[in-house]
């Protein structure tokens, strides 16, 4: 049955591998003498690598106590962002309406009434009248309520960009916190070879 089995072998290949392996006896040695060493920088390094990431995951989520996650914040900013909205809303509306109450101002005016005297113009009478307190204030003021309304309406397209961008934040730091939490643990697994006793 061996004999069958080694039939198939081929044995010129076999010596080159093990001629290979004697000719480089010396630098698999070495190799295999630094391999818990380079074993240990490596499961350093992830392990290293994952505590970065569970640290910028805490910088985009916060940590639940004192500070506050990028996603957060990115929320209060919308929150902020969409009352300014409001605010200028009404200031819109206030202007508008308030135009239109300046339009109805008048004041009275008193224009003297003129008659020909022997071929000169005479004072006689005074014509009684009204008008405006300002012209146009209501199409003035409609105009710069109308500009405010546009930036209210700006501010409310950013505040929801910045609710899209602190969801998106905050479930990228979720991932991370997952990555970060791996990689330690993969460091952790790696490291703890070098205790495993290959002598039993």
């Amino acid at each position: 049955m061996f004999k069958k089995f080694f039939d198939d072998l081929d044995t010129e290949k076999i010596v080159e591998v093990v001629n290979l392996v004697w000719n480089n006896r010396e630098k698999i040695t070495l190799l295999i003498e630094r391999l818990p060493e380079l074993l240990r920088e490596t499961g350093d390094g992830i392990e290293s690598a994952g505590n970065s990431a569970v640290k910028a995951s805490v910088l985009l989520t916060g940590d639940g106590g004192k500070s506050m996650g990028v996603g957060k914040l990115s929320e209060m900013a919308a929150d902020a962002l969409e009352n300014c909205q409001d605010e200028i809303q009404l200031a819109s509306k206030v202007m508008e309406r308030l135009g239109s109450e300046i339009d109805e101002i008048k004041i009275p005016q008193v224009k003297p009434k003129y008659i020909d005297v022997l071929g000169a113009k005479v004072v006689g009478g005074l014509e009684f009248g009204e008008n405006h307190l300002v012209d146009n204030a209501a199409a003035r003021l409609k105009n710069g309520s109308d500009r405010l309304e546009v930036i209210g309406r700006d501010l409310k397209t950013v505040a929801v960009h910045l609710r899209d961008l602190g969801a998106a934040l905050t479930e990228a730091g979720g991932d991370l916190n997952d990555v970060g939490i791996k990689l330690k643990e993969s460091g952790n697994t790696l490291t703890s070879l070098l205790d495993v006793n290959l002598t039993k």
